[in-house]
């Protein structure tokens, strides 16, 4: 059941948008694991800003509730990548974001078809 969908400009500002428009889960997911989402949602919206294409551009923050599992979706213009696990000789502020989303999630991943799409997933449990 999809119950946020949201486009949000390429600025700085998205950031706090995104991670409040969580706000509207609040009755169907636990708060540890909406604060999760909001954390990792922060770190994908951060990385649409940094690598995605010109200002004009959008993100799109879609989350769906599929049984007991969260499903959210941080989508962009930009060209893609190949996720790959973070090294000790990675630049310190540099990074961080995907291996958040590794250690939070229970899946995650990330599609390209035309667009970006980073993904992620969280089991509810009892909710």
């Amino acid at each position: 059941m999809r119950v946020l969908e949201l486009q949000l400009p390429l600025e700085p500002e998205s950031v706090p948008a995104a991670r409040g428009s969580l706000d509207a889960l609040q009755s169907r997911v636990p708060h540890s694991a909406l604060e999760d989402a909001r954390l990792m949602v922060s770190e994908l919206v951060t990385n649409s800003l940094r690598h995605a294409g010109a200002a004009n551009d959008s993100i799109e923050l879609v989350a769906d509730i599929e049984g007991k599992t969260l499903v959210v979706q941080v989508r962009d213009q930009g060209k893609g990548f190949r996720p790959r696990p973070r090294t000790p000789d990675a630049p310190p502020d540099s990074g961080w974001g995907l291996y958040l989303v590794e250690q939070l999630a229970d899946r995650w991943g990330a599609t390209t078809d035309g667009a970006t799409c980073v993904w992620f997933e969280l089991q509810l449990g009892s909710a």
